[in-house]
């Protein structure tokens, strides 16, 4: 019997359709209608609330808002310590439902091996999207790094990773930390020339939406709107509408990271197995 077989499957059907349909929205402009979100936060709860009703077993109802709890603390560390945007995080808590389990232990246990899963396909897929950009812009993107050769930064790394290299034949931690300099120095500049020429355009003010990065601090009379994780709010729009061009910056749409870990975390018990098996 497969996780979208079973008689309690509904809640897996409404999650995976809403995480669909945020993965095209999140794809086509990097957002996720808070309309959706609270559509799958309430719809969960009337599941869980007539399963328990129907079950005469209010079991279910509280730890699916004991689920929502931990979700929402996530939700805000994940956000706050800015490993998510706001679309992320909430759509991390419209998941909540999802694992309301019979336990505490079940309930949590369920909770960390999604997050685990949503990791890991979230660096398979940013690193997927970010060689798509990168290919798709070679030659802007292989100028950009070109010119992060010379930066004092990358050639500190490098300098550095050439003496750890050259102390690891005193001792072999020293090869693993030289290859961890080497690799992040090489990641940093990829990431910045993927940045620079596929994720950062030129827009008319007009066209600026609650929650777009900018790239650099604007000054516009005696006002300056900061470049600010929490992106721009509807304040600094009515400031920054009249301008002709502002440079924003683009996040990778990591919602398509939520479907994989979904599918992965449906059937979970299978790759416990194979993994166990090994």
């Amino acid at each position: 019997m497969t996780p979208l077989s079973y008689p309690g499957a509904f809640v897996n059907y409404l999650i995976l359709t809403g995480i669909l349909i945020a993965s095209i929205q999140d794809l086509k402009r990097r957002e996720v209608d808070n309309w959706l979100n609270l559509l799958l936060i309430f719809s969960g709860f009337a599941y869980l609330a007539l399963k328990s009703v129907f079950e005469l077993n209010p079991i279910y109802f509280f730890f699916g808002a004991v689920s929502f709890l931990i979700m929402y603390a996530l939700a805000n560390a994940f956000y706050y310590s800015r490993i998510f945007a706001g679309g992320d995080a909430k759509l991390l808590l419209a998941m909540f439902a999802l694992f309301a389990g019979v336990s505490l232990s079940s309930t949590m246990a369920d909770i960390g091996i999604f997050i685990i899963f949503l990791m890991l396909s979230g660096s398979l897929w940013g690193g997927f999207y970010s060689i798509i950009l990168f290919v798709s812009n070679f030659k802007k993107s292989t100028r950009e790094i070109k010119k992060y050769f010379s930066n004092f930064y990358f050639r500190s790394s490098i300098f550095a990773g050439i003496i750890l290299f050259a102390l690891s034949f005193f001792n072999i931690i020293f090869l693993f930390a030289s290859v961890f300099v080497f690799i992040s120095a090489l990641l940093y500049i990829f990431a910045k020339a993927v940045e620079k020429t596929s994720l950062t355009k030129e827009i008319p003010g007009g066209e600026l939406r609650e929650g777009d990065w900018l790239a650099d601090d604007v000054k516009t009379g005696k006002r300056t709107i900061k470049a600010e994780w929490a992106g721009l709010s509807l304040d600094d729009i009515k400031i920054l509408k009249k301008l002709k061009k502002i440079k924003i910056k683009e996040g990778i749409p990591f919602v398509p990271a939520f479907l994989i870990a979904v599918l992965l975390w449906f059937f979970r018990g299978r790759i416990l197995d194979f993994i166990f098996m090994m």
